[in-house]
């Protein structure tokens, strides 16, 4: 199982993505900022993408 909280990506939220891959962690964050934070595709940048992606930790 990977992880990564969504305060170690720079939000003030507790949540924590979980998935069996780097890239089902990384749909999974998206999923949650879209609803949870209101963001829209246009936010979520290559670099925020690059960023997540470099912080997420195997359980």
């Amino acid at each position: 199982m990977k992880t990564i909280s969504c305060r170690e990506a720079g939000f003030d939220c507790d949540f924590i993505v979980k998935g069996e891959t780097e890239d089902e962690v990384l749909k999974n964050g998206i999923e949650h900022a879209k609803s949870d934070h209101n963001m829209k595709d246009e936010d979520i940048t290559a670099e925020m993408k690059q960023k997540i992606k470099g912080i997420i930790r195997s359980d």
